[in-house]
């Protein structure tokens, strides 16, 4: 019995090394990413992109070489702060996903426009993005924003990314 559970414990192990491994693989291409001076990128209006009207007004920004798309951030401006999605693709598959609130600051006489603070953080490390597998890193609680029902919500920013910049 005291084999059987050894083994189980150093599988378990195995298996957690090599997930963190994958976390490290995928930091580096997004580095590699956000690091590569030879992307274009292209800034759209996402409310004319949308037809969508939002407090604040939106902005999708596509990095991209040829029709190859390799980070796509959407920002999108509400009364009580922004709420950003970026997306890093590798031959036009998810690698990471990164989702943030932000609220302005509250203080006696309601908000302050001009500070913004974090309140929630989810970065999906994606391991298989068809079958919706990945990790998910969470840092605090959203506060305004819903999360989505799958990685498939995500979806539509990418096909609006891809729609704008061969339009």
């Amino acid at each position: 019995m005291k084999k059987v559970s050894a083994i189980i414990l150093f599988l378990i192990g195995l298996l957690t090394f090599g997930q963190e491994n994958n976390l490290e693989q995928i930091d580096r291409k997004v580095i590699s990413i956000d690091s590569n001076s030879e992307l274009t990128i292209n800034e759209f209006d996402w409310v004319e992109l949308t037809g969508i009207a939002t407090d604040g007004g939106g902005i999708l920004k596509v990095w991209k070489d040829n029709n190859n798309i390799h980070k796509v951030v959407q920002e999108i401006g509400l009364s009580y702060g922004r709420i950003r999605t970026t997306i890093y693709l590798t031959n036009g598959i998810p690698v990471k996903v990164i989702e943030m609130e932000e609220n302005f600051e509250r203080n006696d006489d309601g908000l302050n426009y001009s500070k913004l603070d974090q309140v929630f953080k989810q970065e999906f490390y994606v391991f298989n993005w068809e079958m919706g597998e990945g990790k998910y890193k969470k840092t605090g609680k959203r506060v305004m924003s819903e999360s989505g029902c799958s990685h498939l919500d995500y979806e539509p920013i990418i096909e609006r990314a891809q729609k704008a910049i061969t339009e």
